[in-house]
């Protein structure tokens, strides 16, 4: 399977976050996945472009409810990440990280066909 990489921007006048994903794709039962370990986040459809849509939609729906619920920087936390509210800085969990404490993670890695790439987002803090 080819490599996919996603673009997502968000903007509502506040600060602006890039950070990197890892994502993986796999095919399962004729329904694409795409899936970030980083943020325990999979979209799906019956094409590639389908499952990365989906997931694009699913992590607009994450930061904005996370945003509106003023929860993002607890929810990073909890999935991982190094977060500094006062300086509105984000760091993903390191592939070592992501390994040792993601076992979704962990088995999508050892399936047959399964691709993993990586990508920039924004988030918008």
């Amino acid at each position: 399977m080819a490599k996919k990489f996603v673009e997502a921007k968000y903007e509502d006048g506040k600060h602006i976050v890039k950070i990197g994903l890892t994502l993986v794709l796999w095919k399962e039962d004729d329904i694409y996945f795409q899936y970030s370990p980083q943020l325990d986040l999979t979209g799906y459809g019956k094409s590639t472009n389908e499952a990365q849509s989906s997931f694009e939609q699913t992590l607009k729906d994450f930061i904005n409810y996370t945003l509106n619920k003023d929860t993002l920087f607890d929810e990073l936390e909890r999935l991982g990440w190094t977060t500094n509210k006062r300086k509105k800085r984000l760091k993903a969990p390191e592939e070592e990280q992501l390994l040792e404490d993601n076992e979704t993670y962990k088995e999508l890695l050892n399936m047959p066909g399964t691709t993993r790439s990586t990508t920039n987002f924004a988030i918008p803090l």
